[in-house]
C-alpha cells in the first residue's frame, strides 16, 4: 500500500519555526520519567516543547490496555492540539522515554497565539500534518500486515527528522550501509501497541526477521535492523 497522505506513519513532523523560542521565553524547564504525562485539554492544560527522549499519545482500548497511536520525538510539540481548543479528550500525553521539555500553560499558549497570527497559521499546518501522521499509523494498520507495519514504523523513526514534502524513501534506503540499532530500543510491548498487533504476534515476526536476516542480534541481545527489512516498503514515499 502507497501512502495516502505522504506523511510518516504514527511519527509526527517537527515543529514550525518560531515556537522554540516561544517555549524558551514563557516556558519552564522540566525532567519527565519514564510513564508520567502532562495535563491535557481543559482549564488546566499544557503544551511541551520535547527537548530530549520521546514521547507518545495512547488511549484505552476496549480491555482499557494502552495503544499508542502518534509519536513525538525532540524538536516536536505535545498537547499543542488540546491547548489550543481546550478540549479534553480521552487521550493521554506522556512520556515513552524519559524526556527533558519546557513546559507551558495552555492559557499562555493560546495568549501568544493570540498576539502572533502568523504564529497560528504555522500552528494550523502544523496540526494537519500530525494528524495526517496519525491516520498514516491508521490506514497501515487497517491495510498493512503486520510485518509492514513494524517495518514502516522503524523506517518513520529512523529518517524522523527527513524533509518530508520532498522525502525519497528509495533514495534514503541506500544511505544505509550498515545494521541500524532499533529506534529508541522500541520492545515487543510497545512496539505492539503502536502497529495494533499482540505482543505474542510482534514476538513471533521479529524472531522470523531474524531467522531470515533482516534484523541481527548482537551478543547482548541488541536488536539491529538490517537494510534487507525495508525492501518490502521500497514505493514508499517514492519521488516517482
Amino acid at each position: 500500500m502507497r501512502q495516502v497522505f505522504l506523511e510518516f506513519p504514527w511519527v509526527h513532523p517537527p515543529a514550525p519555526e518560531g515556537f522554540l523560542e516561544l517555549f524558551k521565553t514563557r516556558g519552564r524547564y522540566v525532567k519527565l520519567a519514564k510513564g508520567l504525562s502532562i495535563a491535557n485539554g481543559g482549564r488546566d492544560g499544557e503544551v511541551a516543547w520535547i527537548l530530549t527522549g520521546l514521547a507518545a499519545y495512547s488511549y484505552p482500548n476496549a480491555a482499557s490496555e494502552p495503544r499508542i497511536f502518534g509519536l513525538v520525538p525532540p524538536g516536536r510539540m505535545m498537547g499543542n492540539i488540546d491547548a489550543y481548543t481546550s478540549r479534553i479528550v480521552n487521550v493521554v500525553d506522556f512520556a515513552l522515554r524519559p524526556i527533558e521539555a519546557f513546559l507551558m500553560p495552555a492559557a499562555a499558549f493560546r495568549d501568544a497565539l493570540a498576539q502572533a497570527p502568523a504564529l497560528t497559521a504555522r500552528l494550523m499546518k502544523n496540526i494537519v500534518d500530525e494528524h495526517e501522521a496519525d491516520l498514516e499509523g491508521a490506514a497501515s494498520i487497517a491495510s498493512d500486515p503486520v510485518e509492514r507495519r513494524i517495518a514502516r514504523l522503524y523506517a518513520a523513526l529512523i529518517f524522523r527528522d527527513s524533509p518530508r514534502e520532498t522525502f525519497d524513501f528509495a533514495s534514503a534506503c541506500k544511505t544505509l550501509t550498515a545494521p541500524q540499532p532499533i529506534p529508541y530500543a522500541l520492545s515487543v510491548t510497545e512496539t505492539a501497541r503502536i502497529v495494533g498487533a499482540t505482543r505474542v504476534r510482534v514476538s513471533g515476526i521479529l524472531a522470523q526477521f531474524e531467522r531470515d536476516g533482516r534484523i541481527v542480534r548482537k551478543r547482548d541481545g541488541e536488536r539491529l535492523i538490517a537494510p534487507s527489512l525495508f525492501e518490502d516498503i521500497a514505493d514508499w514515499l517514492s519521488a516517482s
